[in-house]
Formats: structure tokens, sequence, C-alpha cells
């Protein structure tokens, strides 16, 4: 056996590092509303059912 040197990788294109940078922050945005909303509504339905049942 034996060593052989590998080629180095080539180095992706700027356009697609940005692309991936674009990409990835519009995933972070649509994940935190998405959760923003259900937190949102889950803490609305908290303070509705505690409120009925104080008011028993």
């Amino acid at each position: 056996m034996r060593e052989v040197k590998a080629p180095m990788a080539q180095r992706s294109r700027w356009w697609r590092r940005l692309w991936s940078v674009v990409a990835s922050a519009v995933l972070a945005v649509w994940v935190g509303a998405i959760t923003a909303t259900v937190i949102g509504f889950g803490t609305a339905w908290i303070v509705i059912t505690l409120t009925n049942l104080l008011k028993k």
C-alpha cells in the first residue's frame, strides 16, 4: 500500500456561499415566527383557561 495525496477540494463560488447564508437566515426567521406563534397561542390558551377556572 502506498500513500497518495488527495487533491484539494475546490472552493465553492461566492454566489453559492451567499445563497446558503440567505437561505439559512430565511429559515431561521421562519422557524422563529412559527415558534413565536405557537408559544403565543399556548400562552393565550393558558391565560383564558385559568381565568375561566378562577371565575367558577
